[in-house]
C-alpha cells in the first residue's frame, strides 16, 4: 500500500467511526465505539507497517515533542485556573467541587505520565537512586489519592429522585438551587 492510499484510508477509517460514536452516543450504548476504536486502531496500526515509504523524519519527530511539551503545559495551566475558579464557586453550586477535583487529579495524571514516559524514553533505570526515591514517592501519592478518594467520596451528598432533593447521609453543604429533574 502506498502512503497516498494509507491516508485515504485513515480518513475513511475516521468517518466509520465518526459515524459509529454518533449514532451509539445516540442510542446510548458507549461500549461499542470503545470496541469500534480499539479496532480501527489495532486495523491502522497493520496497515502502517506495510507501507515502505518514508511517513515522518527526525524533524517530525522533534517538532512533535515540542509541540505534545507545549500541550501538555498549556492544558496544565488552564486546567488549574479553572479548578481554582471552580473550587472559589462551590458555594454557589456544590457540583463545582466535583468538577475542579476532576481537573486537579486529571491535570496530576497526565504530569505523572507524562514523567514517566519522558523518563522511560530518556533510559530508565532502577539502580538509580533519584529514580528509586521518585517511583516510592508515586507510589505514595497514588495511595494516598486513592485513600482521599474513599475518605471524600459521595456518601454524604443530594440525591435527585422523583423531582425532589432526598437527603443521603449526612451533606455538609445545603440543598442543592438546581432544579431536580
Amino acid at each position: 500500500m502506498t502512503l497516498k492510499q494509507y491516508k485515504k484510508v485513515r480518513i475513511l477509517i475516521v468517518i466509520v467511526i465518526s459515524i459509529v460514536f454518533s449514532q451509539s452516543i445516540m442510542y446510548g450504548n458507549y461500549l461499542i465505539p470503545i470496541v469500534v476504536l480499539i479496532a480501527s486502531s489495532l486495523l491502522l496500526m497493520k496497515i502502517r507497517s506495510g507501507i515502505k515509504e518514508i511517513m515522518a523524519d527526525e524533524r517530525d519527530y522533534a517538532t512533535g515533542g515540542k509541540a505534545a511539551s507545549l500541550v501538555i503545559q498549556v492544558y496544565s495551566w488552564l486546567a488549574t485556573i479553572a479548578m481554582f475558579l471552580l473550587y472559589s464557586f462551590r458555594g454557589m453550586n456544590p457540583f463545582y467541587e466535583s468538577v475542579a477535583v476532576t481537573l486537579a487529579f486529571s491535570t496530576c495524571f497526565l504530569m505523572i505520565l507524562y514523567g514517566l514516559i519522558f523518563r522511560y524514553y530518556n533510559s530508565f533505570s532502577l539502580t538509580n537512586k533519584k529514580t528509586l526515591y521518585s517511583i516510592v514517592a508515586l507510589l505514595i501519592f497514588l495511595a494516598m489519592v486513592v485513600f482521599g478518594l474513599r475518605l471524600f467520596s459521595g456518601e454524604d451528598n443530594w440525591i435527585c429522585k422523583d423531582g425532589q432533593w432526598i437527603k443521603h447521609g449526612n451533606p455538609s453543604f445545603d440543598t442543592p438551587k438546581t432544579i431536580c429533574k
